[in-house]
């Protein structure tokens, strides 16, 4: 049985073997301002918004334009995924249009009555071949 978990541990977080671990102190850094990653473009904004955020999650400090341009690269992968899957979803829904609009082939029973019928041709053209071997020219047999 286990005892308590230590002061301050948080209810949530184990080590490998299951023990609860102390939180972690982080140094006291000064907290980035938004105003050094905000620029005067309006269409920067979400890419400096997003520099910000990435700045505080880091939680150590870093060049804004180093968090800048890793805010672009991240935002036009994300642009990419998301052009893709679109992509892709619009493939597949014109598949799917287009197998909608196939014609449906023949059943079993449509393909069924065809062989019959073509089994009872063979066999009426060699009865007929069989009550009357004048039919066929000579020497074909």
């Amino acid at each position: 049985m286990m005892g308590p978990p230590p002061a301050g541990a948080l209810p949530g977080r184990t080590d490998s073997v299951g023990r609860p671990l102390a939180p972690v102190m982080l140094a006291a850094l000064p907290a980035p301002c938004l105003g050094d990653f905000i620029t005067d473009r309006a269409d920067d904004r979400l890419r400096d918004l997003l520099a910000f955020a990435m700045a505080i999650e880091a939680a150590r400090p870093m060049e804004p334009d180093a968090l800048r341009r890793q805010a672009e690269a991240e935002l036009q992968a994300h642009a990419f995924r998301t052009l893709h899957n679109q992509a892709e979803a619009i493939r597949l829904d014109a598949a799917r249009d287009q197998i909608a609009r196939l014609h449906r082939g023949p059943g079993f029973l449509t393909i069924l009555l065809a062989n019959l019928l073509a089994i009872g041709l063979v066999l009426g053209a060699a009865y007929a071949i069989w009550l009357r071997p004048g039919l066929l020219p000579a020497g074909v047999f």
